[in-house]
């Protein structure tokens, strides 16, 4: 992973305590280490980069040339070198681009912009006109004169010679100037693709504006998406009844051919929007958004990684109005079974207005030889209001994709064509969520249950922090690609149990990994082997199965690590003040028992992360020794812990509402071929982790056993394997 998510567990904000933050818990726009490094200001000689006479002639070379030039011409080259930064260049290029004669007002409010006298701007752009005019005699008179050579006539009778002449003394001179001006150029060019260009995956400068004409045109498109209603969009009863579905037709109509063209053979659309109210302000989230590590830490269920993010357009560096950004972000979903999808796009910032902005997102397959990926993205984005007096924000949320079907395992292409995966939906709850935690991280007073007496204010921080460490572990062990040394294995096992209907079949991917590779320096260099599967549970709500997996009574049915007893509480941190069972947990076995190793059951406890929403529930644990969880609890630090989780990611089907009641579970016999049930059934993903005293026989076999209970106790009609 990239080094934005290299560090799930830090906090978000490392300033000091006086720093100011905003309700998200990122820094302000007042904060200057909140800006981003292309903020940085360096300063070059403007003569320079258009080329001095004494950095490409010799001495001899010189003195020929000032013997041929006028007094004008020596006067010119005598004014006085002016020093601007990147910003002040960037902003005199495109205006003196746009309108080469500025008037009074115009140079007036320039300066007042970039910090320079008007003065300043009149000489900046009489030097540049006369610099340019001069550049485009001298390239005139040359090749006037070398075409005149390059013809000889004869003196007395005017007519042609056929023959080669010898250079003369003025043809040389030419020439030598002719290479001179050559160099110049080419000095230029190399230190504005050196200065002006950020980064060295940049595109050319001709490249960069009609990238900047592309974002400029996925905003416009984006804006009517945002404000329009039906026809355009429909309202849908994917995920809990709430979101909207675009009218395919009625985009055609409005957009066609569309801006990256018709969609391509075997790919399929995916468009959804939906509004949520976050709390916090527009410009807090978009400086988030525009941040990529602090925006991949806020969708960790989502956000692979974010391989680069170069800057194609600073616009205004304060306030991040018309910065453009060239991305490539790989995003995942929770099973072994989906590929990450690999996106390259353009993200462009804009304040419409007051306390209003809009973040657009659109991909830049096909322009200037960008690779055609399996999936691009139409015009998405978020539009975001301000509600004034309130302290939240109304945040409109469109995801318009096109992807590659045969890509997507059949079981899995009714959540992708909801948008339940990777839809507004999913987004929005998933920032939603996130905001909650960090909010309750970053509060001087971390709320607890009624039941956290052991746990003091300092260590429910840092069970907090821990907890987030073990979920963003369980998503690179769920969902990552397996990417391992060649000493390490990777290998699919199959087995079944049960007979009939009682029959449980699986298909689990195992993989062993050495500790050292993922923590240098950890002692003694064991081998962990996980475990991951995926199995479809037709008809049965995601809730259902939530609630049966973080019921602390019933564990003993599923987690043979708890030697068939209860297991009690220790304390608990809840992670939402909206949302019932977001909680990071301590929990402790009450049955006492001796492993192969001799270590009693009980000198280890449980940390647990529950949360739910209506696009994934999630259930993540870890083994800690005792004494090492004690001391967190009692304020210690938390970073030095080993973690090694597992637990259960729970996805709706696709096929129906995400959010279905325990109690109004149909009756009869469902068909799980039937799609158009009104129940949605549930993806359910497996995962186990050990140190591999365990073969893997022993660890397929502990995650069907799981799978078999879980069916039973959840009432499924059915089990069938991805």
């Amino acid at each position: 992973m990239e080094e934005e998510n290299a560090s799930p567990g830090q906090p978000l904000n490392n300033n000091n305590d006086d720093d100011e933050q905003d309700d998200l818990g990122v820094p302000t726009g007042n904060d200057d280490a909140a800006y981003l490094s292309w903020n940085e200001e360096v300063e070059f000689e403007l003569y320079y980069l258009l080329g001095g006479d004494e950095d490409n002639v010799n001495s001899n070379e010189a003195n020929d040339d000032e013997g041929n030039r006028s007094d004008a011409e020596s006067g010119r080259q005598s004014k006085r070198t002016k020093r601007f930064n990147v910003e002040q260049l960037a902003v005199l290029e495109a205006k003196f681009k746009a309108c080469p004669h500025p008037d009074t007002d115009e140079r007036r409010e320039l300066g007042m912009r970039i910090g320079l006298e008007e003065r300043q701007l009149k000489d900046c752009g009489d030097e540049n006109k006369d610099m340019f005019q001069e550049n485009a005699t001298l390239w005139a008179e040359n090749k006037k004169l070398r075409r005149q050579l390059l013809q000889p006539s004869c003196i007395r009778c005017r007519g042609s010679i056929a023959l080669p002449t010898q250079a003369t003394p003025e043809k040389t001179r030419l020439l030598v100037q002719n290479s001179r001006l050559k160099d110049e150029i080419l000095c230029a060019k190399a230190y504005l693709n050196k200065h002006i260009v950020c980064g060295a995956d940049q595109p050319p400068p001709s490249a960069q504006a009609t990238l900047v004409s592309h974002a400029e045109r996925a905003m416009k498109e984006f804006v009517m998406l945002a404000t329009a209603s039906e026809p355009m969009w429909l309202s849908t009863d994917s995920g809990g009844g709430d979101g909207e579905a675009l009218n395919h037709e009625a985009y055609i109509v409005k957009t066609f051919p569309g801006l990256l063209g018709l969609c391509p053979r075997g790919f399929v659309e995916e468009a959804t929007r939906d509004m949520e109210m976050i709390k916090g302000t527009a410009m807090d989230l978009v400086t988030m958004f525009t941040d990529v590590r602090y925006w991949s830490e806020m969708f960790p269920g989502i956000v692979a990684s974010v391989s680069s993010s170069n800057v194609i357009s600073t616009g205004s560096l304060c306030l991040r109005d018309g910065l453009i950004q060239l991305m490539n972000v790989d995003l995942w979903v929770q099973s072994p079974c989906l590929l990450t999808r690999r996106i390259k796009f353009l993200r462009f910032s804009k304040m419409m207005a007051s306390g209003k902005w809009a973040v657009v997102d659109v991909s830049v397959d096909g322009i200037h030889g960008a690779e055609q990926t399996g999936c691009r993205l139409l015009p998405s984005g978020c539009l975001l209001q301000d509600v004034e007096g309130s302290g939240y924000c109304k945040v409109t949320w469109i995801v318009h994709a096109e992807y590659d079907e045969a890509t997507v395992p059949p079981l899995f292409r009714p959540l992708l064509q909801s948008g339940q995966a990777l839809g507004a939906s999913r987004w929005l709850r998933s920032l939603l969520r996130q905001c909650e935690y960090m909010a309750v991280l970053r509060s001087s007073h971390v709320e607890s249950s009624s039941s956290s007496s052991d746990i003091s204010t300092l260590g429910r921080r840092g069970i907090l922090e821990l907890g987030h460490r073990m979920t963003a572990s369980f998503y690179a062990a769920v969902s990552g690609p397996i990417v391992v040394p060649s000493s390490n294995t990777v290998h699919e096992w199959r087995d079944s149990t049960g007979t009939g209907a009682e029959r449980i079949e699986a298909s689990v991917r195992m993989a062993t990994w050495n500790c050292a590779d993922i923590v240098p320096g950890l002692e003694p260099a064991v081998t962990v082997v996980s475990a991951t599967t995926t199995v479809w549970l037709p008809d049965t709500p995601p809730q259902r199965v939530f609630e049966y997996l973080s019921d602390l009574q019933r564990r003993a049915e599923w987690d043979a690590h708890v030697n068939g007893g209860a297991v009690e509480g220790l304390g608990s941190v809840a992670t939402s003040t909206y949302s019932y069972g977001n909680a990071v947990s301590v929990l402790r076995p009450t049955t006492t028992s001796a492993d192969k190793d001799g270590r009693s059951s009980n000198s280890m406890l449980i940390l647990q992360e529950t949360s739910i929403d209506a696009s994934c529930s999630l259930v993540v644990y870890s083994f800690v020794e005792e004494s090492l969880m004690r001391g967190i609890m009692d304020g210690g630090d938390s970073s030095a812990v080993f973690l090694l989780p597992s637990g259960f990611a729970i996805l709706p089907d696709g096929r129906g509402k995400a959010h279905h009641n325990a109690a109004n579970k149909t009756s009869g016999t469902p068909n799980p071929s039937n799609s158009s049930s009104n129940s949605g059934g549930s993806l359910l993903t497996v995962a186990y982790q050990a140190f591999a005293r365990e073969a893997f026989d022993a660890a397929g076999q502990r995650i069907c056993r799981a799978i078999k209970m879980i069916k039973a106790a959840v009432g499924a009609s059915d089990i069938i394997p991805a």
